[in-house]
């Protein structure tokens, strides 16, 4: 049987399926006072859409490249399809970010998808708000680029889509940089693309480049997380300097599965970087890379077993698959199948990290690049194909089913918990408690000042750090190569032709062309654009990692849980410390590392008003470094000038948190002490609605 086929089995069986989920729906409409039923009927329309896109006669099997911006994952599916080529440009920031999907066709092409109208004046609007906020400095972001390219967005809003048709591939690959690339035409108003390639290894499966997870536009998420829903393996990409935080475990370790993933391979992606980090305490690059794997499989292990004590409905196959990742680096690939006078400018400064301790081979290269693993990987995939649909075709139901029983579970949960605080406590009681809590929390902001004050000075170590090394940088990007040319000069001689045995010839003659070649050095201008480039790049990742370093989350997290632990014992026995565990980690959802900016254009204007091409005269030679190093010297200044601005702006957002937090903490329990007191005024009659509410869901869940 097709596997894309929906039987009259599958009919039936997909219908009972949605009507049971109506019925629950109408079953717990009386109880909407209680509860939000959102979570019910959003299981209708999943379910519904999986469904129908997975019975599509052209379904492919969709492979998804998920994770945050600049983890590396358009380099990575370079490596992977295009043996390296720079085909799909990399979104260097969320205001380039593209979803992008690769599928083979005869014809090769472009399918591209523009912001709608709404999508557009929401963008637009955003745009003008406050500037602090990511999803507005994005949106302002877009809308400068649409006026820097002198764009018109009602064109664009008018198409909604467009398909163009290219003669070759390598015609589509040309001119793919103007919809997804950082500086195309047209990419800011571009919210997805589909590239089709004749190429037949790519045929019936789809690739799909996603934008960084946490992409602050609402309609580039709403299309990632349509497209999750539909995926069947996803390779997440974490980079090795900055290894899964909480929002990526709880992706990869329980989001999706339950939407159906039926494999999900964990990529610590740029590895070199890590590597990197710990070589100069290392004696050689072999232990290097031994310790820095150790490292981070350690603390994957720990990370998905805390996830697991937490959560336990996730299962254990899911989770071991993900304590040993795999580590690749695009960048070290791509070295190893190159000559070294081939290398790029910022591929060479990887090269000399590495070999700082010793010369390294290509096959630890090779090992440190690690694609062949993904290739395996990839593969396997490949191969299995029919039979990882079957399976997902089979497992529709069951995990909509699972799904539906778990939102079913936490309602009642609540319940329960309701039920308790109704019938152990009395108004008077409960006005007590919160009488008590404020003085305790009051007695807490000595302990929050001590934890907020470690953490910036810990940025502020950091801080000198990273411009240290920025200052290093500084000295490598001064130096630029002379390198060798070939003039060929001609000359014109004139000849005899003249023959003593031809006396007929005597006094002719005839011209003659003669050429040779003349070795000469030079400078090539483009190669400082090159350097101020990657010296822009490396300082940008010297600031975020030195915001990674000082910002641990899990560490935060748990002293704030300890400060509250140890003051809240006015809540006795219905102390929930999984509740205030939820309020801890929505106080620190609004800790956000900055997303670092800076321009390059300034800067490279510098040098190509002055020079380009081949710079040959000493006299210019001299010009030219002097003018470099001043440039160099400017963009130091301007990166270290950020990293100061940015810890600023970052130490202002800890201490409105320390100043704040408390006294959310505060309102947010008096919230949950008030709903509890709105209905002691009713208390017999909401305790027999809630204990009904209990056995109605138990009553719907024996059907499910």
């Amino acid at each position: 049987m097709d596997i894309f086929s929906r039987t009259r089995d599958n009919e039936i069986e997909f219908g009972q399926f949605l009507d049971k989920v109506d019925s629950i729906y109408k079953s717990l409409v009386e109880f909407e006072k209680e509860i939000d039923l959102f979570d019910i009927m959003s299981i209708k329309k999943s379910f519904r859409a999986k469904t129908d896109d997975f019975f599509r006669e052209d379904r492919k099997l969709n492979i998804g490249i998920i994770g945050r911006v600049k983890v590396g994952k358009s380099s990575f599916l370079n490596t992977l399809l295009f043996e390296g080529k720079n085909v799909l440009p990399a979104a260097v920031t969320p205001k380039t970010a593209v979803l992008t999907k690769i599928e083979y066709d005869a014809e090769n092409r472009l399918d591209i998808e523009y912001f709608t109208y709404e999508e557009w004046k929401l963008l637009k609007a955003a745009s003008e708000g406050d500037s602090s906020k990511n999803e507005y400095k994005v949106a302002h972001e877009i809308t400068e680029m649409v006026k820097e390219r002198k764009l018109a967005p009602e064109d664009f809003i008018q198409k909604q889509t467009e398909s163009i048709y290219y003669d070759t591939y390598e015609e589509l690959m040309a001119n793919i940089n103007d919809y997804v690339g950082e500086n195309g035409k047209y990419t800011p108003m571009v919210k997805s693309v589909r590239i089709s390639v004749d190429r037949e290894e790519l045929e019936d499966i789809s690739i799909v480049d996603t934008p960084g997870l946490y992409d602050p536009i609402l309609s580039r998420v709403d299309k990632t997380k349509q497209f999750m829903e539909l995926c069947d393996v996803v390779f997440f990409l974490s980079k090795s300097t900055s290894f899964l935080d909480k929002n990526d475990i709880d992706l990869v370790a329980s989001q999706l599965p339950k939407k159906g993933v039926k494999k999900v391979v964990l990529v610590c992606s740029r590895f070199d970087d890590g590597i990197r980090d710990t070589l100069w305490s290392k004696e050689s690059l072999a232990e290097a890379v031994e310790y820095t794997k150790k490292q981070l499989c350690n603390y994957a292990a720990e990370a998905f077993e805390n996830y697991k004590s937490n959560n336990y409905y996730v299962s254990d196959d899911v989770l071991n698959q993900f304590k040993v990742p795999i580590f690749v680096s695009s960048t070290v690939q791509n070295m190893a199948d190159k000559n070294l006078k081939d290398l790029t400018v910022k591929e060479q400064k990887v090269y000399d990290d590495l070999t700082s301790k010793g010369p390294v081979t290509i096959e630890e290269l090779n090992a440190i690049g690690n694609m062949d693993s993904i290739h395996q990987i990839f593969g396997e995939v490949i191969s299995k194909k029919d039979e990882m649909l079957m399976e997902k075709a089979s497992s529709f139901i069951p995990d909509a089913r699972d799904e539906l029983n778990d939102k079913l579970r936490r309602i009642q949960t609540l319940a329960r918990k309701r039920i308790v605080q109704l019938s152990t406590y009395d108004t008077e009681k409960l006005n007590s408690q919160k009488k008590e809590i404020g003085t305790q929390i009051n007695r807490m902001n000595a302990d929050l000042e001590v934890v907020f004050n470690e953490l910036k000075d810990k940025i502020e170590q950091h801080k000198l750090q990273a411009i240290s090394e920025i200052r290093a940088y500084n000295r490598e990007y001064l130096q630029v190569a002379e390198k060798e040319g070939i003039t060929t000069h001609f000359e014109i001689r004139r000849e005899s032709t003249a023959k003593w045995f031809k006396p007929w010839t005597w006094g002719t003659n005839s011209r003659v062309i003669y050429s040779y070649d003349e070795k000469y050095q030079y400078i090539d201008a483009y190669d400082a654009i090159e350097n101020i480039r990657n010296f822009v790049e490396d300082g940008k990742e010297c600031i975020e990692l030195a915001f990674n370093k000082s910002l641990d989350i899990a560490v935060l997290k748990n002293n704030l849980l300890s400060i509250i632990i140890e003051n809240l014992d006015a809540l006795g026995d219905n102390f929930d410390a999984a509740y205030y565990k939820l309020l801890v980690e929505k106080t620190l959802s609004s800790i956000k590392i900055p997303l670092i900016e800076f321009p390059t254009t300034p800067f490279e204007d510098i040098i190509t008003s002055e020079f380009t091409g081949e710079i040959k005269s000493n006299s210019m030679k001299s010009n030219f470094r002097k003018i470099l190093s001043d440039t160099i010297y400017d963009v130091r200044e301007g990166i270290c000038n950020k990293l100061e601005k940015e810890v600023i702006r970052f130490e202002n957002s800890i201490d409105d948190l320390k100043n704040n937090f408390a006294n959310n903490l505060l309102v947010d329990i008096h919230k949950e002490l008030n709903s509890v007191m709105e209905q002691f005024e009713n208390k017999e009659i909401e305790i027999e609605r809630y204990t009904k509410l209990i056995e109605v869901i138990d009553k719907v869940k024996v059907g499910v």
